[in-house]
């Protein structure tokens, strides 16, 4: 780069050996954003064998995508100007975040002394934020059987993603209107099957459907089945559908994880492209009845068409995917019937169910497993908790253990321990019920004398 160039029309002129850039031919392809490690690693990778020269520009807007022929205009302020190649961190779950190109020019000479040029870009569609990689080159058969074999190369390797495969991604918006995404890799936590308490039968379920489906899934496509799979997990709140989530993530060797909640749903595309980017993937909606409320329950059209992207997305995964959809809810009778009853978008709806006197007996041992619980207080304990979820128990245990600490007998609980905790907790209870009956005989009361104002 001479000192003289200021702008990129400059330097390509002189890499292309031409005055006359309108020459230039492009192919371009865009992919979603998500995916740029993994789409400029494959760039770097190619351009290396010809020692190529890396140019950064500026981007003043954007929500528009950026093409070559921007580049090549030389007058008025539209003339895009050489900057110094600016780099962002990206989570990939690994020690050390990968260092993205925002925008990246690469100019490399071809079979030796044939000009070409690889551009790659970032900017927010409505759908999200996307990714274009764009080559120009000469009008001549050597350039044009380079850039269809270098786009068929990223179209290819860009299906199976190097950075993401076989971790846990979500998304957080990064604007006031939730429409630019940030994805963060997780590592979820180790869940055996010690530690899902939960009814034989319940178990026997998640074994039918999701473990025993996975193994036989190559087989059962072979037999010309299909190899996606949706799960509706439902229960009451607190029952421990995500943590049933979890065991299914840390317990199917292979798959990618990727985890959508109901505020994410407006890139939901994106999302569904990213999974089959990743499979074999596990993709999970929690609170599924936040976007797919039965349509008589809908008012407006923008939460309809949110809906309707939904099915149509699920719809096409295609027969020969490897993705199991799980989807949580607290209230699965306000589903829409075409996802909730739809073989093909809810194959089975498995309850996590409140938990019984087993497994209540279960969880306090095992939220318990530091305390000494004294003859008695287990038994207390599970039946004065009976009805309740497996988070009142966990928090029950809490306060169990806090109990014995001011009382400086740690780790030791007593039935009478049980029974002053129990107390508390049902005291709360019954004033929070006593508060929402004020508050309702106040609407009721209020209603009437409204009613009767207007006689």
């Amino acid at each position: 780069m001479t000192e003289s160039d200021r702008f990129v029309w400059q330097r390509l002129r002189r890499h292309f050996k031409t005055d006359e850039l309108a020459v230039l031919v492009s192919s371009r392809r865009q992919f979603t954003a998500h995916l740029l490690p993994d789409l400029q690693t494959i760039i770097e990778d190619q351009v290396a064998h010809w020692s190529p020269e890396l140019l950064g520009f500026h981007q003043e807007i954007e929500f528009f995508p950026m093409k070559l022929s921007d580049l090549t205009i030389s007058e008025g302020k539209r003339a895009v100007q050489l900057t110094p190649v600016q780099h962002q961190d990206i989570d990939i779950g690994e020690d050390e975040p990968y260092a993205s190109i925002n925008n990246g020019l690469w100019l490399i000479m071809i079979d030796g002394d044939v000009p070409a040029a690889v551009m790659l870009s970032k900017f927010l569609a409505r759908g999200g934020p996307k990714v274009q990689v764009e080559i120009a080159h000469m009008p001549n058969d050597v350039g044009h059987d380079f850039a269809d074999g270098f786009l068929r190369t990223i179209q290819s390797q860009g299906k199976s993603s190097r950075y993401y495969r076989n971790k846990a991604v979500s998304f957080e918006s990064t604007d006031f209107e939730g429409t630019n995404e940030t994805m963060r890799v997780h590592k979820l936590p180790a869940v055996s099957r010690e530690d899902v308490v939960l009814s034989k039968a319940t178990m026997a379920q998640l074994d039918t459907h999701i473990f025993d489906f996975v193994k036989c899934r190559e087989e059962l496509k072979r037999l010309g089945q299909s190899g996606q799979k949706g799960i509706l997990l439902h229960g009451e709140p607190g029952t421990g559908k995500t943590h049933v989530v979890h065991y299914i993530a840390a317990n199917l060797p292979g798959h990618s994880v990727v985890l959508v909640t109901a505020e994410q749903m407006l890139d939901m595309e994106e999302h569904f492209a990213l999974a089959r980017v990743l499979q074999p993937c596990i993709m999970v909606f929690e609170d599924v009845d936040l976007v797919a409320r039965s349509r008589e329950d809908i008012s407006g059209q923008k939460a309809e068409t949110r809906l309707n992207r939904l099915l149509n997305e699920l719809d096409g995964h295609g027969e020969d995917s490897n993705i199991v959809t799980l989807l949580t809810s607290n209230r699965p009778r306000s589903l829409e019937e075409a996802l909730a009853t739809r073989s093909g978008r809810v194959d089975a709806a498995i309850e996590i169910p409140l938990p019984d006197d087993d497994c209540r007996e279960r969880l306090f041992k095992q939220y318990g497993q530091a305390l000494n619980v004294q003859d008695g207080a287990l038994a207390e304990a599970v039946l004065r908790s009976k009805g309740a979820s497996a988070a009142y128990v966990k928090e029950i245990v809490r306060r169990l253990a806090q109990r014995s600490i001011m009382r400086g007998v740690a780790p030791l609980v007593s039935r009478e321990d049980v029974e002053a905790v129990f107390a508390d907790a049902e005291a709360e209870a019954s004033s929070l019920k006593r508060n929402e009956e004020t508050v309702r005989r106040h609407i009721v009361e209020q209603g009437d004398e409204d009613d009767c104002g207007s006689c």
